[in-house]
């Protein structure tokens, strides 16, 4: 495989994990986001992939173990969740967690 596509592989699973992300926070726990599901998405992208870039070193036993050999991508999920997690989190704290409210 090309490093084009390891890249782009990578670039997807960091949008997966920022969209559902951003739909946990906006569709589950119906929390009030600043931009809405897009905008809670696009802080989650964002947040993932700093979080993954921070937390590479000290958590690379746990993709090592994940992966156990798979090579699909070289995306630390554990490290982009506790990235996007914090980050969408932070953003609910601007809005101070409110919660939507059904019209």
């Amino acid at each position: 495989m090309s490093d084009i596509a390891k890249y782009l592989i990578d670039f997807l699973v960091y949008i997966g994990l920022g969209a559902a992300i951003s739909w946990f926070f906006f569709y589950l726990r119906r929390l009030d986001l600043f931009g809405g599901f897009l905008g809670a998405a696009v802080v989650a992208l964002i947040g993932s992939i700093l979080g993954a870039f921070l937390l590479q070193k000290p958590l690379k036993f746990i993709i090592d173990g994940m992966q156990n050999g798979l090579g699909i991508s070289n995306v630390n999920i554990i490290a982009a969740l506790i990235g996007g997690v914090t980050s969408v989190l932070l953003l609910s704290k601007i809005n101070n967690g409110r919660k939507r409210k059904d019209y």
